[in-house]
């Protein structure tokens, strides 16, 4: 099964207010997409959409509640069109040992990192299918597979993304609907605004955001979107750490990957 090219494409973007999410609608324009921006903060994702280089819009909305992104993704296909690509791209992070977060921390990030994408897979999954036409892509991580204490809630997440994908390539194979999951390595977003940091980590967010800082622009990651929807491609790591990562997983020994496993984070 081939990808959809970007060119006149109709692209809807999650989390497109800021770092990995307006890099992708901003590329997707440039591409000659009509690219439609969701974010919860409505100044920023209208910010976007004014950027973008074609036809965009902005919508306002919080992609972990299930009824609200179901009622966009209606208003969107009345109002614009049936929608040919969506990155479901909106996440927050949180960091700290298991212990030191409550449930209601465990279900804020579960509900954005999992249950939006899975959301966002249901709301505009679901009429491609029924088209037998159009991508999703799936905004994971190399913490899909790549463990640390620190970051079980973030880690849990993020494979439960690359798992959901997986799953959806294969169930939706011969629907003419691809399904592509990115992981990226450390990317320099503001991501750390956004980021839940307990016990030994609280108040490190300016560390964080000086180690990000020499992470890989957005766009790389951005790139390799667009590339993932033309080429249908399944998992695509973005960055070399990522890819090596990947790639060598499976063949760690135990003792190196616990070793590897309790590596601090943010701690030095």
């Amino acid at each position: 099964m081939s990808g959809v090219k970007a060119a006149g494409a109709r692209i809807v973007v999650t989390g497109a207010g800021s770092g990995i999410g307006e890099a992708t609608a901003l590329r997707f324009s440039r591409s000659g997409a009509q690219v439609i921006c969701i974010d919860i903060d409505g100044e920023r994702v209208r910010a976007t959409a004014a950027a973008c280089a074609g036809e965009a819009v902005a919508f306002t909305c919080d992609v972990a509640e299930s009824d609200a992104l179901q009622a966009a993704a209606e208003a969107i296909e009345r109002d614009h069109g049936p929608i040919d690509v969506v990155v479901n791209n909106a996440g927050v992070g949180m960091g700290g040992p298991f212990l030191d977060a409550t449930a209601e921390d465990w279900e804020w990030l579960m509900r954005v990192n999992l249950d939006g994408v899975a959301n966002g897979c249901r709301s505009f999954g679901a009429p491609m299918v029924q088209r037998r036409h159009g991508h999703v892509v799936n905004v994971a991580s190399a913490a899909a597979y790549v463990m640390n204490r620190d970051m079980a809630a973030y880690c849990a997440s993020k494979a439960a993304v690359l798992a959901l994908s997986r799953c959806l390539r294969a169930d939706w194979a011969g629907s003419g609907v691809g399904v592509s999951v990115i992981c990226p390595g450390v990317i320099s977003t503001p991501i750390v605004t956004a980021t839940r940091l307990l016990g030994p980590l609280a108040g490190r967010q300016a560390h964080l955001q000086r180690q990000f800082r020499f992470g890989h622009a957005p766009d790389a990651v951005a790139k390799a979107i667009v590339r993932a929807t033309e080429k249908n491609q399944a998992v695509v790591p973005v960055g070399l750490e990522a890819g090596i990562a990947h790639r060598a997983a499976p063949f760690i020994p135990g003792p190196v990957q616990a070793l590897l496993d309790r590596a601090p984070i943010g701690r030095i």
